[in-house]
């Protein structure tokens, strides 16, 4: 007799008779089986889903719930039914979740193309499949057991989901690619075709099964409208009062969190009550929640690592009790799983068809395809609906199964192998450095900003930058903020769009004026577009690096992690250090990160005139010569004072005037051009050891509002000998570290630049403890045109 709580294995009571102490068994179980399943089975290109059902169907009845004893204990009656109640509760709040983290009006938003091929991929499966049923109804008895099934079975094959497509690119981080942004929006369209769809089989075979007559089906489709109208008329003005009660920037009030947990049972109560799957209300209302920050978030934020941790694994555990291998076949086998094989064909005929007539190439429209293709939870809720209501008997349910999960593990690895988003911007085989771009030409620029603190460094940045009416600046500044409450990735356009993201607006419109408002003071001179990207940490540098190739930027500028202020250092978010590390990787140009203080700070460009005193320091190597060429072009204000400071060794000194190489050149360059001014300054230092160069970098304390320095120089040169060893922060290379850490008394700002370190195909990964210079050919030009396919900015 199985009770609530036990009194302990000390007085003689058995936990395991207890309905708290099974669940808890069971729940420690499957999730262990889980993480375990996703640490062998994610490097191999799966996704979350995989190992959770195969989690779920190794403790099942069929596999080890075979076990007498398993089977005695945890598949007793009481506790089961428990973990099934629970596991379906958790998949109520998993499909709310993903109702607030999408946004319906990006069907509205979408172009005729991602319309076409969202209808292309819904209907093409039903045109492989539906002639395929016909002739099998014709060569099978209608005896055999599956003979009925087979129209439902090809429907459910060929049906799409927008949820299990946002998991799968989630999984993979292909939300800011250009297929991930195509998927998202195709997936919406053809999901809904495909929910419609299910919905009026499921209806019509539910009042054929049960022989219901009369004004059953009148009245459950106006109660769902009016379960609809209550939601938006009602539930969601609620929902936006509580937003509005919230003050900006304050986390949203508990009581507001609870009384959406209120409306997401009473909308699943209802949903009950009329005869509805008990997801639907829940689904409903979470689409209809403000999504983003600060309540879309906040439920995200608390529900999605318990759900995704725990209530999943228990739903894919409680699933597995309707598997029964044991009933499959043969027979049933090669008719069923042809048939799952044809529709899961058509589904990338009718994805790839309209994309190569949109000029996708094949490699990019067969990974579209078999994203498209992907079954997941949703698929197994609607199997399991067609299986409750007796619409499919338990020999299709577990033919189904096994179908979703071979096609689904089959594809998926694929997809990681043959899709690669950063292959559109590391093809570029045009030099996109400083020091190849012409004199006398616009000089494009890309700056990266996450918080408002970053505005004024980059604005006194750019205003050491020397824009000029022969030469001016064209400077793209994307305001970077982390995806939350939301599913889909947002670039936002500020030029085509002049209304911001409400929830953003404050910290947006800031930047926005600042940099408008430094626009209008250099008329003809310099040209601003603001973006505003809101996209996850991990897959940001696509985002990046693939508006830094369509913008055809010379030089990318990103901010450093640490903020260095009077009242002490500021560490940002660590997924920031990782960014930069990301682009200083797979940049289609070269980078510069911009370690903020001094007089960046404390000066502003937009009301004083300021003058800069730049360093920069010279050793040798590609990145030193990035560095030196954007110093002669600030070379050029009149408010700028450059010193460039050449380190060399002693036994370099003599072959480097023998043999003119691009050093020698880049620094003649500058001794012809720019020596002759008294406000610039050459000096050149002898140095034998790491020990040398030291004390004199020691020495520019005070010195310079801002010095520029390379990241990569040649390891074998005895300058830096042991330097790797103690260097705090790879991402800046020996000599930018040693002005940055924490024992430093250098209080300028630090420019450490990186060039492109790749043409065409030859790709270097740079390891960030031991960095080689990278000389490479620079091949034919061939700018980056991007796929017609790319859905439009907001």
């Amino acid at each position: 007799m199985f009770q609530k709580y036990t009194k302990g294995i000390f007085y003689g009571d058995n936990p395991l008779n207890y309905t708290l102490t099974v669940f808890t068994l069971q729940a420690s179980l499957v999730c262990l089986s889980t993480a375990f399943l996703r640490f062998l089975l994610i490097p191999l290109g799966e996704t979350s889903f995989i190992p959770q059902v195969l989690a779920g169907l190794l403790w099942g009845p069929s596999f080890l719930g075979k076990v007498a004893n398993i089977r005695k204990w945890i598949f007793a009656s009481k506790p089961f039914y428990s973990s099934e109640a629970i596991s379906l509760f958790g998949t109520m709040i998993f499909l709310f979740l993903m109702g607030v983290k999408t946004d319906p009006s990006l069907v509205m938003r979408t172009g005729k193309k991602t319309w076409a091929i969202g209808l292309c991929c819904c209907l093409l499966p039903h045109v492989f499949s539906i002639p395929y049923v016909f002739i099998l109804r014709h060569i099978l008895s209608p005896e055999t057991d599956v003979y009925k099934s087979l129209y439902v079975i090809a429907a459910f094959s060929s049906s799409i989901s927008f949820q299990v497509t946002v998991s799968l690119l989630e999984d993979f981080k292909l939300l800011n690619s250009e297929v991930g942004r195509l998927a998202v929006s195709s997936s919406m369209v053809s999901g809904i075709v495909s929910a419609m769809w299910q919905s009026f089989i499921l209806t019509r075979k539910q009042r054929n099964a049960h022989n219901i007559r009369g004004r059953g089906s009148p009245m459950m489709a106006i109660s769902m409208i009016v379960m609809v109208l209550i939601i938006l008329c009602i539930l969601r003005p609620i929902m936006l009062w509580m937003i509005r009660k919230t003050p900006k920037g304050k986390p949203i009030k508990e009581s507001y969190i609870v009384s959406i947990y209120v409306m997401v049972l009473g909308c699943s109560l209802f949903g009950e009550f009329i005869g509805r799957h008990y997801v639907f209300g829940p689904l409903i209302l979470g689409l209809a929640v403000p999504e983003g920050p600060p309540l879309g978030s906040a439920l995200v934020e608390r529900l999605d690592t318990l759900i995704s941790g725990l209530y999943m694994p228990m739903f894919f555990f409680a699933a597995s009790a309707r598997f029964k291998p044991d009933l499959v076949d043969f027979y049933s086998f090669k008719i069923v799983q042809p048939l799952a094989i044809t529709s899961f064909f058509g589904k990338i005929v009718g994805t790839v068809l309209p994309s190569l007539y949109c000029d996708m190439p094949l490699t990019d429209g067969v990974s579209f395809g078999l994203i498209m293709s992907a079954q997941g939870i949703t698929h197994l809720l609607h199997l399991q609906n067609l299986h409750y209501y007796h619409i499919i008997d338990d020999k299709s349910y577990a033919q189904m199964v096994i179908a979703m999960i071979w096609l689904t593990a089959a594809s998926n690895p694929i997809v990681k192998y043959l899709y690669d988003p950063s292959k559109i911007y590391l093809s570029i085989a045009k030099r996109r450095t400083v020091e190849h771009s012409p004199t006398g030409v616009v000089l494009p620029l890309m700056a990266c900003i996450h918080t408002e603190e970053n505005t004024p460094p980059m604005i006194n940045f750019l205003e050491m930058s020397n824009s000029t009416v022969e030469s001016p600046i064209w400077f793209h500044v994307i305001h970077l903020l982390k995806l939350k409450g939301r599913a889909i990735p947002v670039l936002i356009d500020h030029q085509q769009n002049s209304r911001s993201i409400p929830l953003h607006s404050d910290v947006s419109n800031n930047i926005i004026n600042a940099f408008k408002s430094y626009e209008q003071q250099k008329p003809d001179k310099v040209v601003v577009k603001v973006y505003t990207s809101i996209s996850p940490y991990e897959t940001m540098h696509d985002e990046i690096c693939l508006q830094a190739a369509h913008k055809q930027a010379c030089m990318l500028i990103v901010p450093f992690h640490r903020q260095f202020r009077r009242s002490g250092v500021i560490d940002l978010p660590n997924p920031i250090r990782t960014l930069n590390r990301h682009l200083l990787r797979t940049a289609p140009c070269s980078v510069g990160i911009l370690v903020e203080r001094g007089s960046l700070i404390s000066n502003n460009a937009l009301t004083s005139t300021s003058f800069y005193s730049v360093g920069v320091l010279f050793i040798e190597g590609p990145d030193d010569r990035e560095a030196l060429a954007y110093a002669m072009r600030m070379a050029e204000h009149p408010n700028v004072k450059v010193s460039v400071i050449r380190l060399t060794e002693t036994r370099r000194k003599v072959r480097q005037f023998l043999n003119r190489d691009p050093d020698t050149e880049i620094l003649h360059k500058f001794l012809v051009n720019y020596s002759q001014i008294k406000r610039h300054d050459y000096k050149e230092e002898v140095v034998r050891d790491s020990v040398e160069m030291i004390g004199i970098i020691r020495t520019f304390e005070g010195c310079y509002d801002l010095i520029l320095v390379g990241r990569r120089h040649e390891g074998e040169s005895s300058l830096f000998y042991g330097m790797t060893e103690w260097i705090d922060y790879p991402e800046l290379g020996s000599v930018a570290d040693m002005l940055v850490s924490s024992d430093s008394t250098f209080d300028g700002s630090v420019l450490v630049v990186q060039q492109q370190n790749k043409v065409g195909a030859n790709f270097v990964h740079h390891d960030f403890h031991q960095e080689n210079s990278v000389s490479t050919q620079e091949r034919a030009s061939m700018d980056v045109q991007p796929h017609k396919m790319v859905m439009p900015v907001v």
